[in-house]
């Protein structure tokens, strides 16, 4: 901010990382300055762009920081993520800035603009009702290996009404839970013992739950799928 003028714009994974999007770490900052500062400055750690696409409309303050709107910065996104990637971070975006609507919205008045196309790829699959990365990462695992798309954390409820339980997604027809278990699952003895009453009180309720960390959403992905599936198949019956 020393170096550049108050107009410039902290872009790309730079503006993403500002919102608490779960990004790539990235070794430069993302910066726009205005086109009239004619020849960009060379600044260690800065990676520049250009900013000609931008209305005035597009940008915000954020933290005292002139960054894309959340729509636009959407659309930016898609250009420098894949696609699992770009839905992550797109899951919390409408979780806390924005909504799939008002990504639409935006999308529709763009036109060949680089990056377009993933992004309206990715736009149907944006959950805001996803609360990490790892649960997105799980419900993309099931969506591409050709199963429903599961409802993202409902409430659940026993024979009286009662809520026992708010599982990460949830296949309503077979009564079927699914967790992502982060590592405090396994170190927080509070949540062991709430886990176990959740999981006692889903059995007690005819549901069945399953739960996955990291090591089998990331490195057995096909076996999950296929889990999921017959049980799915099994409990549809």
């Amino acid at each position: 901010m020393l170096l550049l003028p108050p107009s410039s714009v902290f872009c790309g994974l730079t503006a993403a990382r500002l919102y608490g999007l779960p990004v790539p770490e990235s070794g430069n900052l993302d910066v726009a300055p205005p086109p009239a500062l004619g020849k960009h400055p060379e600044i260690l750690g800065i990676r520049v762009h250009r900013y000609t696409h931008w209305g005035r409309d597009d940008l915000r303050r954020l933290d005292g920081l002139l960054v894309p709107r959340p729509e636009s910065l959407f659309l930016e996104l898609a250009i420098r993520l894949s696609r699992i990637e770009l839905i992550m971070a797109g899951d919390q975006l409408v979780r806390s800035w924005t909504s799939v609507a008002a990504i639409g919205d935006r999308l529709s008045q763009v036109r060949r603009r680089r990056g377009l196309p993933a992004a309206l790829a990715a736009l149907p699959q944006l959950e805001p009702e996803t609360y990490s990365p790892m649960e997105t990462r799980l419900r993309m695992l099931l969506v591409d290996g050709g199963l429903p798309r599961p409802v993202a954390n409902p409430h659940v409820f026993d024979d009286t009404g009662q809520r026992i339980a708010q599982p990460d997604l949830y296949y309503p027809q077979a009564l079927l839970t699914i967790d992502y278990d982060g590592s405090h699952h396994d170190r927080d003895p509070r949540q062991i013992r709430q886990d176990r009453e959740t999981m006692r009180l889903l059995a007690l309720n005819g549901y069945l739950s399953l739960r996955y960390d990291a090591r089998m959403v990331l490195g057995f992905p096909r076996e999950i799928v296929s889990e999921v599936r017959n049980l799915l198949a099994e409990r549809h019956h």
